[in-house]
């Protein structure tokens, strides 16, 4: 008797703690991304990249600005259901009076998205005010979206008109704790945040799972991120040689690649070639206190080392891009995607300095072009 009770009591044990596995691990799924405060408090407005604001509704007042805060494009806005797409129970012409049964971009089968479905945000149309593909966005550009203490995850899906922002799918509002009802739902008022990661993407679009995980990762990257050089473009299609004495955007760029305590001030002063010299020295280039090829490869390349290969997306991705931009002297796309333009760049860049040449970025590569090479 004793012994049978001792293997009983064993097996409802490890019963109990069968059933806990799957407990924990759904929890720890759920916190594996950063909090709606600390997304709200990282979305600053660092820089502005709207001409002007948005509306909220149609002919309300233009109060949304688009913004970008390191890597991330954001704007607060209210929410209003887009229904779009399939047609479904809680989304049709009987439950939305402006239903549309198409989307702007569409499932890997062709099909419309599935408001119903799957989370998804509304982006406004290419105007004046801005234009989503000069920041890197597109079709199955993953997003956080914050309300209240709530954060979920979400893609691109849609378009909208071209004077207002603030509007996502029938999921996202059902996942954020809105309402849903296409007719009656959503809500009014600055009290929403969209934070969408450029070069970030799901694959395909309507894989809600690779959301999550991409835009967990993305979002814990954004918050952890400092601000140094987030409002001064880093981007450009050549970076010209600068010295004692040059000026302009290109100089903002190196001032704060180099680091400091400094707002750039755009000057190449004495304290710029100093921070120059200091920097050569550290990656074994001449110390002259002029940033020529060299120097800005190692500059732009200055960072952790992930292995990135084609259909890599992400802040690295644009890192490895403005590298091999200064390295090859020759203009690579910076949209964090690694297609196949990034990848025969890769391999002319490792065929020049007689590396594997694979297409894929690891340690070798990504120390080579840290040493300005």
């Amino acid at each position: 008797m004793v012994r049978r009770s001792i293997v009983v009591c064993l097996a409802l044990a490890l019963t109990g703690l069968a059933l806990l596995v799957p407990l924990r691990h759904s929890q720890a799924d759920e916190q594996a991304g950063p909090t709606a405060d600390q997304l709200r408090s990282r979305a600053s407005c660092e820089s502005q990249l709207s001409n002007g604001k948005y509306a909220h509704d149609s002919g309300g007042s233009k109060t949304a600005a688009v913004c970008r805060s390191g890597d991330a494009v954001h704007w607060t806005a209210d929410f209003d259901i887009d229904c779009d797409g399939q047609r479904t129970t809680q989304c049709n012409e009987n439950t939305d009076p402006s239903f549309q049964p198409e989307t702007s971009w569409q499932q890997s089968d062709g099909r419309p998205l599935n408001s119903a479905g799957l989370p998804f945000i509304v982006v406004p149309l290419p105007s004046s005010i801005w234009d989503y593909r000069t920041a890197g966005i597109g079709g199955a550009t993953v997003a956080a979206v914050v309300y209240q203490d709530k954060v979920a995850y979400a893609v691109v899906g849609d378009q909208g008109p071209t004077g207002i922002i603030g509007e996502g799918s029938y999921k996202l509002a059902q996942q954020l704790g809105i309402n849903p009802n296409p007719a009656s739902g959503g809500v009014d008022g600055a009290v929403v945040t969209y934070i969408l990661f450029p070069g970030v993407t799901s694959v395909p679009i309507e894989n809600a799972a690779d959301a999550v995980s991409k835009g967990e990762a993305a979002a814990n990257a954004f918050v952890n991120s400092t601000q140094t050089c987030a409002s001064t473009n880093l981007d450009f299609p050549s970076y010209p040689t600068i010295q004692s004495g040059s000026t302009g955007a290109a100089v903002n760029a190196a001032q704060c690649l180099l680091g400091g305590t400094n707002e750039p001030s755009g000057t190449f002063d004495t304290a710029t070639v100093d921070a120059t010299k200091s920097f050569q020295t550290r990656v074994d280039l001449p110390s002259d206190g002029v940033i020529g090829a060299a120097t800005w490869t190692a500059l732009l390349a200055a960072g952790d080392q992930p292995t990135l290969r084609l259909n890599s997306t992400g802040a690295a991705v644009r890192r490895l891009q403005r590298a091999l931009t200064a390295a090859l002297a020759r203009t690579v796309a910076i949209d964090g995607q690694f297609g196949p333009q990034t990848e025969t760049a890769a391999k002319d860049y490792q065929t020049s300095r007689q590396l594997v040449v694979d297409g894929v970025v690891g340690p070798v590569t990504w120390t080579s072009l840290q040493g300005g090479k």
